[in-house]
This record gives C-alpha cells, structure tokens and sequence, in this order.
C-alpha cells in the first residue's frame, strides 16, 4: 500500500478540520493526492472556505523558473487573489491575511536546507503568530530519507530566503517536522498542528513510499537529481554552471575555465565518495556562462545508501579550490556551504577529514534539540 500524505488524510476526512473557518492556503504544484488530485480540487470540492492563495517560489503552478519575482495574480479557475511570497514581498502582509482565519501549508519539500519552500513556511508561521491565525501543515515524506542528517549547521543564519534555518544541510527532517521544530526553537509560539503521513518510515526513499513523482521545482526533474542536489548546489553560487539551462540540471557540473577529463579523473580518485564522475562538454541555453562552452563532470552514484552527499561535495570543493582557486571565487557560496567557517577552512588548506569532524558538536546539539519533534 502506498503512504498517504496529510493531504490524503485530510481528504479522507472530507476535510473535517478546515470547515467553518475562512482559509489561506499556501501551496504550489507539489501538493497533490496519492491519485494526483490538486489540493485546490479537493478543499473546494470539500466545501472549504477558501479566501487566497499564497504562492511560494516558482508560483502557484511551479512553472516560473529563471526569474527572481513572480508576480500577484488571480486564480482563473477559482477567482481567488494569489498572493506571491517570491516578490519584493515574501511574508504574507496585513492586507493579505484580512479575514483568514487558518494557514494551511502544502508544498512539497527535499530535505536539504538551502531550499526556499521551507523558509517560506516559517516565514508564513511567523506572520500567522503575530496576527493570532492557527497554521497547519499537511505533512510529505522526505525524499531522501528522515534517516539521516550531516552537514555542517548554518552560521550565522543568512536571513534569506535559501538560506534561513540554523541546521544541517541534510536535516532528516519532514516539513511538519521542521515546522514543530522552528516553532519552538525560534521562539515563534503559532498555534500549530500538523496533519501526519501514514504508512512512512523514516529510511524511506521517495521511490519507496507508492506515491506519485511530482518535479519540486523545474531544475529538480527526478529523485536522482534531488539525491545529487547537495552534492552539486553547495557550489552554485561560485563561478559554475550545475546544469541549469540544460537537460540535466544537479547531475553535471563545469565551467570554461576546466580541465573536465583531468577534473574527472582526480575527483574518481578520491576514496568514499560512492560517485563517479564522467567528463563531459556542455553549453548552458541559461543563466551562469550562457552560450559558452564549459567542461565539467556528469555524475552518478554508485550507492545511495552509503552516499554522504554534503560531505561529498566538500571533498569536491576541496579539489576545485586547488585547482582553480582564482577562478572559482569560493566566497560566494559560503551561504551554501555553511558559513565563512568553511570557506576559510577550504582556502587554509584544512582537510576535508578535519573540516567534517568539526561538524560534529553542532551536529549531535542538533540531534538533541531536533528529537521532540520528530513524528515518524
């Protein structure tokens, strides 16, 4: 039997917990039922009062990509205003939250920190505290497991909207997980409940659970890209391509400045890193070096059980900043990796081995403080 999520649950309630109060629903494409009806469909159906909508990066439909605003607009299926949390605007203001009651939050997250949804999330909680409006999350599995967290915890929090929870970069953690969690250890007080998922186990792949594959977002296309996301994001913000304005974003990587046959061969030396890495030519159609010729590695994991991923990807920074260190302008991405810390640590020459063991004590304080909000 497949998991069901909270919207299925909620849907098999005939939506019980939302009727008789005026609803705002923050949400996006991801956010359907195990037989792929929209959330939308289902509360209207249901005969719940719906007042707006509130959209996320990407909008509503997840079909904005490559821009940094997504504008306002009205829902032409059901007349209701969508307000864009992906504007200048990214909290729900005064104005937006006239005459709702309740928050209700259906996105579909990945389970890596640097991921806007989330922040959206905590954002809208925080709102929702300071006007006296209940939230709920309908909860979805972690794609790639609730089973395991590395990474070094974020610091300073960046205050923005890819880089805002001071946790690992993989968290193991469900959205209503990370919600219960950011409720209490942000101090943000809503009145919050989370509709769980049934039937999930937190070593779950998504490709486990039954449920139907929906894109997160139009570069993230198929559970192995979210699987190679923190191996290849946490150097985007530097001077490399990671696929974007290609067939395969998140499983290649490369500028014009590399060397790919050599880079590839030196990064398939490194030991535990359960990759491999193909050399590879590609010309971004978008974004960073659009129209230029780049070399690079097309990658793939051999194991995704024994992949670390974040610690993968500090082992290939390592090795790029040794090769191309002034190219590569590592600084960038510090919010990525996890803090100036890190940065500096690379640009010192620190081991990858040294790096990673000074993620632990943050690590096992995360743990400790992550462990009363866990539902599965």
């Amino acid at each position: 039997m497949p998991v069901a999520t909270g919207l299925d649950i909620l849907a098999a309630e005939g939506c019980d917990p939302l009727l008789d109060t005026r609803v705002g629903l923050i949400t996006n494409h991801t956010a359907i039922t195990v037989d792929r009806r929209h959330i939308i469909d289902v509360l209207t159906e249901g005969g719940v009062d719906l007042v707006a909508l509130f959209g996320p990066e990407h909008g509503i439909r997840g079909d904005h990509d490559e821009t940094f605003r997504v504008q306002s607009s009205v829902d032409p299926e059901t007349g209701l205003p969508i307000h864009s949390l992906f504007s200048s605007v990214q909290r729900p203001t005064p104005e937006m939250l006239e005459n709702i009651d309740l928050l209700v939050f259906d996105v579909a997250d990945v389970g890596v920190r640097y991921y806007t949804y989330t922040t959206t999330m905590t954002w809208c909680m925080e709102e929702a505290a300071k006007h006296d409006i209940a939230f709920i999350v309908l909860d979805r599995p972690n794609p790639i497991t609730g089973s395991r967290v590395e990474g070094p915890v974020l610091d300073p929090p960046f205050q923005r909207l890819s880089s805002y929870h001071p946790i690992p970069t993989r968290h193991g953690m469900t959205s209503g997980e990370l919600a219960l969690f950011a409720n209490e250890q942000y101090g943000i007080g809503c009145e919050l409940s989370v509709i769980e998922c049934r039937g999930w186990s937190r070593e779950e792949w998504f490709d486990e659970t039954g449920l139907p594959w929906v894109n997160p977002s139009p570069n993230l296309r198929n559970l192995n890209q979210v699987t190679l996301y923190p191996v290849i994001c946490g150097f985007e913000a530097s001077r490399m391509a990671v696929g974007r304005g290609t067939e395969s974003p998140f499983e290649i990587f490369g500028a014009p400045y590399i060397d790919g046959r050599d880079l590839a061969a030196r990064l398939n030396d490194l030991e535990e890193m359960h990759l491999r890495f193909v050399p590879i030519v590609f010309t971004p159609e978008a974004l960073k070096f659009e129209g230029e010729r780049c070399e690079g590695c097309f990658v793939f994991t051999t194991d995704r059980e024994r992949l670390r991923p974040v610690e993968a990807n500090l082992r290939i920074v390592c090795e790029l900043h040794r090769l191309y260190a002034e190219q590569l302008d590592l600084p960038r991405s510090a919010h990525l990796l996890g803090g100036p810390r890190t940065v500096e640590a690379i640009e010192a020459g620190v081991s990858p081995e040294e790096i990673i063991a000074s993620w632990s004590p943050e690590i096992e304080g995360y743990l400790e403080h992550r462990e009363p909000h866990l539902l599965y």
